[in-house]
């Protein structure tokens, strides 16, 4: 990657626990952990990209979402050097429900599909 990416993730917290998403990275063999979210959209706020993007992947509605921090993340996927910023939230499930799960289903826009 060329150019510097912005994303949008949410932390949803619920005592001592945080929902993150598994994923994995073949050329470094290894797993790893990150909030929900993804790529803003052009014509998008922040906060647009992560109510859009859990309502996308997890097919849950967030309420009270609060801007946490503003990072800058250099990084490597899959062989390939990465650039960000990320604006990092914090918010609520609007079914409060879902903190009794304790796995959740997630499903990105390519067809993979991941647990939270």
């Amino acid at each position: 990657m060329t150019r510097i990416g912005a994303k949008a993730l949410c932390l949803f917290r619920y005592g001592d626990k945080v929902l993150l998403a598994k994923g994995y990275d073949p050329n470094k063999d290894e797993y790893f952990f990150r909030p929900i979210g993804s790529g803003i959209e052009f014509g998008e706020t922040s906060v647009q990209s992560i109510e859009r993007e859990v309502l996308e992947e997890i097919q849950q509605q967030i309420a009270q979402p609060k801007l946490i921090c503003v990072l800058e993340n250099l990084f490597s996927f899959d062989g390939q050097q990465g650039h960000e910023i990320v604006f990092v939230y914090d918010a609520e499930f609007v079914d409060s429900a879902l903190y009794n799960e304790a796995e959740i289903q997630g499903h990105e826009t390519n067809g993979f599909t991941y647990i939270a």
